[in-house]
């Protein structure tokens, strides 16, 4: 039986020391898993962060879209859009592809005297006999100075829109 009791005893002594070597192994492959771990929780709180960054970010640009959904002038939106601030154009402005207002036209010679923007008989007509007479050319006088004051005024119309100069 001391032969026995002393094998097992042997045994015993190998079994420990097997697992002996196998708790090593298992324990750095713990601290190994631990040190991991950390790494991996330092990368974790890295992307909240940037997350927490780009939330911001996004609230931010969200923001900036809706101002300019509120307040923008669309290229293909087909109903009457405002602009409250003046825009600057290179060469003209077109309408179907018709240029409509282009560059300012210029060397007048601004108009001096009365503007006429009251209404006037476009189609009036004068009547005028054989021998002139102080009246008729009078009426037609007055004609003549009430037609080249409507050309002031348009005149004066297309100098204040800077269509001439």
């Amino acid at each position: 039986r001391a032969n026995d009791a002393g094998y097992e005893a042997y045994a015993a002594q190998i079994k420990n020391e097997e697992q002996d070597i196998v708790l090593d192994n298992h324990e750095e492959r713990i601290t190994k898993t631990e040190e991991s771990l950390a790494s991996l929780e330092v990368r974790v709180l890295n992307i909240e962060n940037d997350v927490d960054g780009l939330k911001i970010k996004i609230q931010d640009i969200d923001g900036k879209v809706s101002e300019i959904l509120v307040d923008y002038v669309s290229l293909s939106k087909k109903e009457q859009q405002s602009l409250s601030s003046s825009l600057d154009v290179t060469l003209s402005y077109s309408v179907n592809g018709t240029k409509v207002i282009g560059n300012r036209v210029t060397g007048f010679t601004a108009a001096t005297g009365t503007s006429l923007k009251s209404d006037f008989n476009a189609d009036q007509s004068f009547s005028i006999g054989e021998d002139y007479n102080q009246s008729e050319i009078q009426t037609l006088a007055n004609a003549l100075i009430a037609t080249r004051q409507r050309i002031k005024a348009l005149e004066d119309a297309l100098r204040l829109h800077g269509l001439i100069d």
